[in-house]
C-alpha cells in the first residue's frame, strides 16, 4: 500500500508541474472556496499555508482577515503527525518551520482548541470521488481529520482528481472538494459534483 501511494505521490508532483494556467487555475480554485456556504458561515478557518507548488492559499487567508474571520494555520509538533492550529493576525507573522513550511510562530500565536463554527481547508496532491487525498506521507492531516468534526474541505486541481486512492483504515476523507471547474460534496465516502 505504502508503495503505491509513493508512486501516485512521485506521478502527481510530475503532473502537478505540467499544468497550465496554474495561476487562473489558482484564482478560480479561491473563487470557488470562497462562495461556499460553509466557507460564508464559518467563523474560523483553519488553512494550511501554502508551498510554492500548492494551491496557492496566501489570498484566502488575506481576504479572510477582510472579512473578520479568525485565521488559525498548522504547526507541526513532531515527526510523528501530530499537528496543532494556531491564531494568526496576519502572514508576517509565520516562520520556516518543519519541512520548510511556513508556520507560526507559537510564542507568539494563540493556540487554538476550539473547533467550533470552523471550517478546515486540506491540502492534497490527488484527491479522488469519494474525498479521500493522497497528501505528502507523513499522516498529519489524517491524525487531525480523525478528531475534527467540522467541515474540511479539500483543494485541487481538477486535473489532480482521479477515480480511486488506495487507502488504509487510519486515511480520512474530507467533505468537499474544490478545484476550478466545480464544487464536489463528498457524504459518508461518497460525492457529487
Amino acid at each position: 500500500m505504502q508503495v503505491l501511494k509513493s508512486e501516485l505521490r512521485k506521478q502527481a508532483r510530475i503532473k502537478r508541474k505540467l499544468l497550465n494556467d496554474k495561476m487562473l487555475s489558482n484564482e478560480r480554485i479561491a473563487e470557488n472556496l470562497l462562495n461556499l456556504e460553509e466557507y460564508k458561515n464559518a467563523k474560523t478557518v483553519l488553512i494550511y499555508v501554502s508551498t510554492e507548488e500548492e494551491i496557492k492559499t496566501d489570498e484566502i487567508i488575506n481576504i479572510a482577515f477582510s472579512q473578520r474571520k479568525r485565521v488559525a494555520v498548522p504547526f507541526c509538533r513532531d515527526n510523528h503527525g501530530n499537528m496543532d492550529f494556531y491564531l494568526i493576525k496576519s502572514l508576517s507573522e509565520l516562520k520556516i518551520g518543519i519541512f520548510n513550511v511556513r508556520e507560526p510562530d507559537i510564542d507568539k500565536s494563540e493556540f487554538l482548541n476550539d473547533f467550533c463554527d470552523t471550517v478546515n481547508i486540506v491540502p492534497g496532491l490527488m484527491f479522488d470521488s469519494d474525498g479521500y487525498r493522497i497528501g505528502y506521507g507523513k499522516g498529519y492531516y489524517d491524525k487531525f481529520l480523525e478528531r475534527y468534526s467540522g467541515t474540511s474541505i479539500g483543494l485541487c486541481f481538477d486535473e489532480m482528481i482521479i477515480s480511486d486512492i488506495p487507502r488504509d483504515n487510519y486515511d480520512k476523507n474530507v467533505d468537499i472538494i474544490v478545484t476550478q471547474r466545480r464544487v464536489i460534496k463528498c457524504n459518508n465516502g461518497g460525492c457529487n459534483g
